[in-house]
């Protein structure tokens, strides 16, 4: 996983941002695709949501521990999403909800103490 990777070198917020825009330029040859739902969005859209939705993922994250099920459900929900448009609106929304994220998570955005960054945590009942 790249996001723990990350962790080793910058605060959550950096590395969720560096996903997010890998993570958006991933998905970019989809928009080519005829056929996939992409193919009739807008790709600016999509990219600002794709870094928003990563940097909302990151605390999830490592709240979590390292598991990597909570992100794996919110990406399941994007795929199968209850509004699959990718639409100017989808992407305020998801903006807004970064934006909340970061000011809950302040405090453990912007420091690197007590990030995930194993990319298999260990257990720690071990």
């Amino acid at each position: 996983m790249a996001l723990p990777l990350l962790q080793k070198r910058f605060a959550p917020i950096w590395a969720g941002l560096i996903l997010g825009i890998i993570w958006g330029i991933w998905h970019f040859p989809a928009f080519y695709l005829s056929g996939t739902p992409q193919s009739s969005w807008s790709f600016l859209p999509f990219f600002i949501a794709s870094i928003a939705i990563s940097v909302i993922i990151t605390p999830l994250f490592n709240a979590s521990g390292g598991s990597i099920l909570l992100p794996i459900l919110v990406h399941w929900q994007l795929n199968n999403p209850i509004f699959p448009d990718a639409a100017p609106h989808d992407t305020i929304i998801f903006l807004a909800a970064a934006i909340v994220v970061v000011i809950i998570h302040r405090k453990k955005m912007f420091i690197r103490d007590g990030t995930v960054t194993e990319v298999i945590p260990a257990n720690s009942k071990a």
